[in-house]
């Protein structure tokens, strides 16, 4: 899958995708040594769809029963003869975006492994380790594997609980269990912000300052100290970005 597996063991880069799970040390000796991500990527990428299409009900209650209060701004805007019509195509377009966002889970992974190899990078110059982007890069790939399979899980959550019991996006998205439980009653940003601090995104923090330490023996205090502000910084941005 990737030109770097040439060089690897066959089905190195599949172990990994297990790995990560159950033998995370193994999984960091392997990219270590060859820094393969291809068959990984492909795995979290299934994975991630799978959870998509599994929340896909309940986002879409939740869209069709928030929507026109999020749209009423906009509405406001247009004359009164006109808004009945504008809201319609307002909520025919979001319906679509949520029927083919799955599309963008690969995109969005590979996204964000690169900025997360790049952050690694960071700590690796300041801590003077040995990491390349290489490694680093199939590291955060692998990693996603983590943040899938809490799509996956967050999914089956919505269809155990019912599409009709989500009223908002914000409640599809903190379904997983995390921080958003010790703040039932925060406001829409504190609640997303809490969120994005679930189990998946924790458990990949701490596996991201493993990763550093063991493939690119960057030293731990800095390797965990880049891990848990690239959490509270992609937690910030995604309380930004809510309305």
């Amino acid at each position: 899958m990737s030109t770097s597996e040439t060089s690897t063991p066959r089905g190195s880069s599949l172990a990994n995708a297990v790995d990560i799970v159950i033998a995370p040390s193994a999984a960091f000796q392997r990219i270590r040594e060859a820094p393969a991500w291809g068959w990984v990527f492909l795995v979290a990428s299934v994975l991630g769809i799978v959870g998509f299409l599994l929340a896909e009900p309940a986002a879409m209650h939740a869209f069709d029963t928030s929507g026109p209060a999020q749209f009423a701004p906009q509405l406001a805007k247009i004359p009164p003869e006109k808004q009945a019509d504008a809201l319609a195509k307002m909520m025919s377009i979001g319906r679509i975006v949520i029927y083919v966002q799955w599309l963008f889970f690969p995109i969005g992974l590979l996204i964000g492994a690169l900025i997360s190899a790049v952050v690694m990078l960071i700590a690796n110059a300041i801590s003077k380790g040995d990491g390349t982007f290489k490694r680093f890069f199939a590291l955060a790939v692998t990693t996603s594997v983590i943040t899938a399979l809490g799509a996956v899980l967050n999914g089956a959550i919505t269809l155990v609980r019912g599409a009709s019991s989500f009223d908002t996006p914000q409640a599809v998205q903190t379904s997983l269990p995390g921080l958003a439980l010790l703040a039932p009653a925060a406001g829409t940003k504190l609640q997303t912000f809490l969120g994005v601090m679930n189990v998946a995104s924790i458990w990949v923090t701490v596996l991201t300052a493993l990763g550093m330490i063991a493939v690119g023996h960057v030293k731990p205090p800095i390797a965990w100290t880049f891990a848990i502000l690239s959490l509270l910084i992609s937690a910030g941005l995604a309380a930004a970005f809510v309305p």
